[in-house]
């Protein structure tokens, strides 16, 4: 896992020359909206896609993490297939409604059954690299294949430059970025870590959320502001004794609402008499997509620096493993 981690510059660049070969056969100008449907390691580009292309889009994007699509699409859809594996059943299954209802279809995968479907049905596909087992490791390669599918609704968007940029940056700050993820490490060491943000960095937590999850073998919790001053700072409301568990962790931007940015000063002495610890981490970078990927690089080396703490290999989840073969087992025994 370190060497994944520490090649995703790399990896965003060969995913930059992947992307230039990549070609396209729907018309922007028919689409009306589009799903991203994919899992795990390889549906968290698809959230990202979502909150870039809200300033960038006239058409929403919305992120599909089930067996079954929303029923507006239809033919003006256009169907966004992700699977670093390409075998994993709940996208399929997606892939396959959106068959049925003659939704434009375009293939994310390394292979398997998607890309086998893909080439069948003459759908639009882009092949990734499968450089090992591990689709949470690939970020890189999927995020930037989506950012392509953004720019061919948005010619002006400068792909090359943003990812070429975030590169160089990534490496400037890499002392950096391995210094906070050791102190963001040892703060969550033995604790359940919580961590608020603007909404619009939904995505980093949530990808921070994961990686602690399959990384570091620990639970995590996320919440986005403004909506959780209207329900969970109420769950602040017991005595101390129950949150003395707790880091809280602030991810602050200077892309914040300006409101957003009151209301966390409101509410970081709230989260302080009563956790263990509260930190709060600023994001680095000019650009959305700079701080972005930045901030989710320093999570990345985080989650990896919280497995060695806890003692465990970041890289097996045993667990999903046994529940994906526990899930075939069902379906061998229907039939």
């Amino acid at each position: 896992m370190k060497a994944l981690i520490e090649g995703f510059s790399g990896q965003l660049q060969n995913a930059l020359r992947i992307a230039k070969e990549a070609r396209f056969s729907f018309n922007p100008s028919s689409i009306q909206h589009i799903v991203v449907t994919g899992l795990g390691g390889s549906g968290i580009g698809g959230n990202l896609l979502q909150f870039f292309a809200q300033d960038l889009l006239a058409v929403p994007v919305l992120v599909n993490k089930t067996y079954n699509l929303p029923a507006f699409v239809g033919p003006h859809s256009l169907v966004i297939a992700s699977s670093f594996s390409g075998n994993t059943e709940e996208t399929l299954h997606a892939l396959q409604e959106a068959i049925e209802r003659k939704a434009q279809v375009l293939c994310i995968t390394s292979g398997g059954q998607l890309l086998e479907i893909a080439k069948a049905k003459g759908f639009d596909y882009i092949q990734i690299p499968q450089e090992a087992p591990c689709p949470r490791a690939f970020l890189g390669y999927s995020l930037v294949q989506l950012m392509a599918v953004l720019k061919h609704f948005v010619p002006a968007f400068d792909l090359e430059h943003e990812v070429l940029h975030v590169c160089q940056q990534l490496e400037n700050y890499r002392t950096q970025i391995q210094a906070e993820a050791h102190r963001l490490a040892k703060l969550f060491h033995k604790r359940l870590p919580v961590v608020y943000a603007d909404e619009r960095w939904y995505p980093a937590i949530l990808r921070l959320q994961q990686q602690i999850n399959e990384n570091a073998k620990q639970l995590c919790h996320i919440n986005v502001l403004p909506e959780m001053n209207h329900n969970e700072l109420v769950g602040w409301g017991l005595d101390k004794t129950h949150y003395q568990n707790i880091a809280v962790l602030l991810l602050r931007s200077n892309l914040d609402h300006p409101r957003v940015k009151i209301r966390m000063d409101i509410c970081k002495p709230v989260f302080a008499e009563k956790a263990a610890q509260v930190y709060e981490l600023s994001t680095h970078g000019k650009s959305y997509f700079e701080q972005m990927l930045y901030v989710i690089h320093l999570f990345d080396w985080a989650s990896f620096y919280l497995a060695e703490l806890n003692g465990v290999d970041a890289f097996p989840v045993d667990i999903i493993n046994h529940l994906k073969s526990s899930l075939a087992n069902y379906e061998n025994q229907a039939k």
